[in-house]
């Protein structure tokens, strides 16, 4: 009875393992629509919000990124966001794009490390931190770009970075909101779903699929 039982669900483990790879792949599709979604969105929003100085949603999204799709997802929102958001302010393109660009891909990387089940006080913890990260970030290159005095541009730049922390604070809020309105996608389960596929790719005897290293 045991070894009929044992053939029965080796017999269905090949079914299973295409099905597992392709919830897989749809898990994947899915996050490559938010990734475009989220970039559009932090630029478009970033645009209509450069009149208030310092106020920028990039941060949010790239944080939100991070915790829902992994870690290097989230760099690629951040990073992405500001250059495509880059060509619709004031400004534009510059030797500071690439500074822009590692600073938000760092608060995307940041958010890959957020815990599962976000609270308010860890979501208010990881936007300052990575404010703060990004603030120290510019200007130690501007301090250095613009005439080589650090001190200066920290201390030139105090009222923005202080606006730019208060504004950020805000969107901290947020944070918990989209996350458990996001996670209905069931981004999440991708590590789950992955690692049994690598099981029964074992037991079958098949290449196992790259695992996500962003996670």
């Amino acid at each position: 009875m045991k070894a009929i039982t044992k053939e029965v669900v080796e017999s269905k483990q090949p079914l299973l393992q295409k099905l597992l790879s392709k919830e897989l792949q749809i898990i994947s599709l899915k996050e490559a629509l938010v990734m475009v979604g989220f970039v559009i969105g932090a630029a478009g929003l970033r645009a209509g919000m450069q009149f208030l100085p310092s106020v920028e949603p990039i941060t949010f999204f790239a944080i939100l990124s991070g915790w829902l799709l992994g870690k290097n997802k989230g760099v690629v929102v951040g990073a992405g966001a500001l250059y495509a958001s880059n060509f619709l302010v004031f400004g534009g393109q510059g030797p500071w794009t690439i500074v822009q660009a590692f600073a938000f891909g760092a608060a995307g990387y940041m958010g890959g490390f957020i815990s599962k089940r976000l609270t308010y006080i860890e979501a208010i913890l990881y936007m300052l931190g990575a404010t703060v990260v990004f603030e120290i970030i510019l200007n130690v290159f501007s301090g250095i770009f613009f005439g080589g005095n650090i001190i200066l541009a920290f201390f030139t730049g105090s009222l923005f970075a202080g606006i730019h922390i208060i504004s950020n604070l805000v969107f901290a809020f947020l944070l918990p909101v989209a996350g458990r309105q996001l996670k209905k996608g069931g981004f999440h389960e991708k590590n789950f779903l992955a690692r049994h596929a690598a099981i029964l790719n074992r037991k079958l005897g098949l290449s196992e699929p790259a695992e996500d290293s962003n996670e």
